[in-house]
């Protein structure tokens, strides 16, 4: 079957956070005519299909990535309109009202506390961050003074509220910490624990008698401990990490509850999950993939999974080694799947890794390379209509994970401390030549495209090389030194770590990697206009600046989106447009 331009469009982050209470199971679910996230509801064990619990868009905007967008609470749902960032209320009727809304004021890690008819939040203003409890009636500040604050997790008995917290420069995979507090009755807090371990510590989770188990990578990968004993205990050493890098609030990747643990370890990029109970330890993924969400509940241990073989799928496990598929479907068409692609680079020791992925029709056909955000975000072997249409389209794939991504340990992140802007750089160079050694690839149609920090690669490398023909910046960066100046709090200290001072900010940016190429260069530009963490002033500058330099750059602009395309149209526009220009060559 050939995919259309609109299949192509087709994000693959169409699911995202799980949450159960004592009658169903709830998740987000992006609409396919405007781009946004639905709140969707499955009552457990019964008979009628999943249904929209709200139609509105839900979304948090703290941070600007958001994450932790509602909760369930006393069978009442409790949620964060994107549009205005108002705390909402929707109860079993499916009627809705505001509980707060505050100017200016974002929310986000949303977390019931049913004992007290409450919810408590990360709340966001122009003055910082503060973790709060919201009823219908009444805002109450727990603690502040912290730059950031994130995944408040309060134990099931409502005694012990637990949550992360760091500082500027900082960002939470750096270093970060774990806080733990006895709530009164009346909700205050008291009796205040913490562990820094030196590293990051992230996703705490309440266990049987009020275990507090985080996620820390304090040697090397992050691997859960349980921290609230005399000498913290690490309930997992497999040298691999068990979470992804944490840009969102209220992720959680592993969970725990009475003796059954379900919980994922990442090998060469791709999650593995896995089920223990007691000491029997069974595998719950037939394929690796990606690993979205958990949720573990009296009916049913669940999962927001993707394969190689299907999009993102919300999954239902069984006592045994059954599931059941709740939402989402196996491909009705055939893929040629990922092929583990790894070459040496820096100090002995060190590679570079990513996922080649073969043309359907023609064997010696162009190639386009891939670079995620972040950058220490990460790609994974999953099914993405977009490659899968390139394939059909005559085209090999490589996504490739620099030095820097997340999932492979902390050292491989920290490898990119100071040296972004050089490492990147080399790693798509050397993983390039080894594809094109490895695989037939017209090595004369060699492409590049990146979003948000990959723009920022793609274009350095279109600039150090002439291995690409052209490149693709989604809302990529372009000017570090402006992007310091400009961009939001959560990522204000972000870019001292990873270049360094102003000097090197200006020299290690594709603005001024340009005017040291004397080559004309070919590039697209795509940028949303109402973009906050890149600018689109960036955007427009480095396409004039190409021009001025005897080059041709070509500039797609979304008046109404923010960093990231999302509507559905947006979508298949700006990837109609990006595919004739690599057909152009």
């Amino acid at each position: 079957m050939l995919l259309t331009l609109a299949d192509a469009a087709e994000p693959t982050d169409t699911l995202a956070e799980l949450h159960s209470d004592a009658q169903a199971i709830y998740w987000l679910a992006r609409c396919p005519l405007t781009g946004t996230m639905q709140l969707w509801q499955w009552r457990a064990d019964s008979s009628e299909p999943p249904h929209c619990l709200v139609n509105d868009a839900v979304g948090s905007r703290v941070n600007q990535y958001g994450g932790g967008s509602y909760t369930p609470l006393l069978g009442d749902v409790i949620w964060v309109r994107q549009h205005d960032q108002a705390i909402m209320h929707t109860d079993d009727q499916g009627v809705s009202h505001c509980w707060q809304k505050r100017p200016q004021t974002a929310y986000g890690g949303l977390c019931a506390d049913p004992k007290r008819q409450r919810i408590l939040a990360v709340e966001e203003d122009v003055h910082g961050q503060r973790l709060v409890a919201i009823t219908g009636s009444n805002r109450q500040i727990l603690t502040e003074g912290a730059d950031f604050y994130g995944a408040p997790i309060l134990s099931d008995d409502g005694n012990y509220l637990a949550w992360v917290r760091w500082s500027l420069p900082h960002m939470p995979w750096q270093r970060s910490q774990i806080y733990l507090a006895q709530m009164t009755p009346s909700g205050q807090l008291t009796e205040t624990q913490h562990w820094d371990f030196g590293a990051a510590l992230s996703q705490p989770q309440f266990g049987p008698r009020n275990a507090l188990i985080c996620m820390s990578d304090h040697t090397g990968w992050w691997q859960p401990w349980q921290v609230n004993l005399t000498t913290p205990r690490c309930l997992s050493d497999d040298p691999v990490d068990h979470i992804s890098t944490p840009w969102q609030l209220g992720e959680r990747q592993h969970a725990w509850r009475d003796h059954r643990q379900i919980y994922c370890q990442l090998h060469q990029g791709a999650a593995h999950l896995y089920r223990r109970t007691g000491e029997q330890k069974a595998t719950l993924l037939t394929e690796p993939g990606r690993v979205a969400s958990i949720a573990l509940a009296e009916h049913g241990d669940y999962a927001i999974v993707q394969s190689a073989t299907s999009g993102a799928q919300l999954i239902r496990f069984a006592e045994e080694h059954s599931h059941h598929r709740l939402v989402g479907r196996p491909l009705t068409l055939t893929t040629t799947p990922a092929q583990w692609l790894e070459a040496p680079v820096g100090n002995a020791g060190e590679t570079v890794q990513g996922f080649f992925y073969p043309a359907l029709a023609d064997d010696s056909a162009p190639l386009i390379v891939r670079v995620h955000g972040g950058p220490t975000a990460a790609t994974y072997p999953i099914y993405d209509p977009l490659v899968a249409y390139w394939q059909q389209q005559g085209f090999h794939v490589l996504d490739i994970n620099p030095r820097g991504s997340g999932n492979f340990g902390r050292h491989y992140r920290e490898c990119l401390a100071g040296q972004w802007g050089i490492s990147d750089t080399d790693d798509v160079t050397a993983l390039v030549d080894a594809a094109c050694t490895r695989f037939p690839i017209d090595s004369a149609r060699c492409f590049i495209r990146g979003q948000s920090a990959g723009g920022f690669t793609a274009l350095n490398a279109l600039a150090a090389t002439s291995l690409f023909a052209a490149a693709t910046s989604l809302y990529g960066v372009t000017d570090a030194l402006t992007l310091a100046a400009k961009t939001h709090r959560f990522e204000s200290g972000y870019l001292s770590w990873l270049i360094g001072n102003d000097s090197l900010l200006t020299q290690r940016s594709p603005a001024y990697q340009l005017t040291r190429c004397k080559r004309p260069l070919r590039a697209l530009f795509i940028q949303g206009g109402q973009d906050t963490v890149v600018v689109p002033e960036q955007t427009h500058a480095m396409a004039r600046h190409i021009e001025h330099y005897g080059g041709q750059a070509h500039t797609l602009l979304f008046a109404n989106e923010r960093h990231g395309i999302r509507h559905p149209t947006a979508r298949q526009t700006m990837l109609d447009r990006e595919l004739r220009f690599y057909q152009h060559f």
